[in-house]
């Protein structure tokens, strides 16, 4: 197993970028709803199931994970993205033309997703995101988001409602169901057509065809 892709199959490194980002994209989601639904006092749905206590000081460092994940998802794509440009991918398994254009559009629309995601979140940021090892500040703190503000007039309200609308309008009703649509897929071609599509992703499990 290689790391570059090949016409019949995906390398290590493609793999690398699929897996991670599928674990920070699941994790993310699973701790702002764990946020939304159990932590904040003000949008928490069930007080006290799990043995959990709506605490206000408890939100900031749980959603600087779902930031820190985000953010990695970002800083993800980009490099996937030129990785997949310029290595190719596999060619489409049997199929029809429909098939494939949807296999595609599909996978294009994930990478928006992956794009404008971590930029909406980042833009609604409203406390540095903690690192580790370093921090990234809070958007409105940068001189990009006060050129954006500047350039179309906007207060800082305005832009960081914004962008919570598309983040949240995203996150919500476009990327569950591609999600969904992506992973069915990769089981309709495993366990209903048994050809590769989703074995020549698997790390330890290589197949032509």
């Amino acid at each position: 197993m290689g790391w570059r892709n090949t016409i019949d199959a995906w390398g290590r490194a493609s793999m690398l970028f699929h897996w991670a980002t599928a674990a920070a994209f699941i994790t993310a989601y699973v701790v702002v709803y764990y946020v939304i639904w159990f932590v904040d006092p003000q949008t928490s749905i069930k007080p006290g199931l799990f043995g959990t206590t709506p605490d206000a000081e408890r939100v900031v460092p749980l959603l600087n994970i779902h930031w820190v994940l985000g953010l990695s998802i970002g800083f993800l794509t980009l490099p996937r993205l030129l990785w997949r440009i310029a290595g190719g991918v596999p060619r489409h398994v049997a199929g029809s033309r429909l098939e494939r254009l949807s296999a595609d559009a599909a996978h294009w629309a994930l990478y928006a997703i992956l794009i404008l995601m971590p930029l909406s979140g980042y833009m609604t940021t409203y406390d540095p995101t903690d690192f580790g090892l370093f921090a990234i500040p809070a958007c409105r703190d940068t001189a990009i988001a006060a050129a954006i503000r500047d350039t179309f007039g906007l207060s800082v309200a305005q832009l960081e409602d914004a962008a919570w609308a598309v983040h949240s309008f995203i996150g919500a009703w476009l990327a569950w169901p591609l999600l969904v649509l992506h992973v069915g897929a990769a089981l309709l071609h495993h366990f209903v057509r048994k050809d590769a599509v989703l074995r020549r992703m698997l790390p330890l499990r290589r197949s032509t065809g």
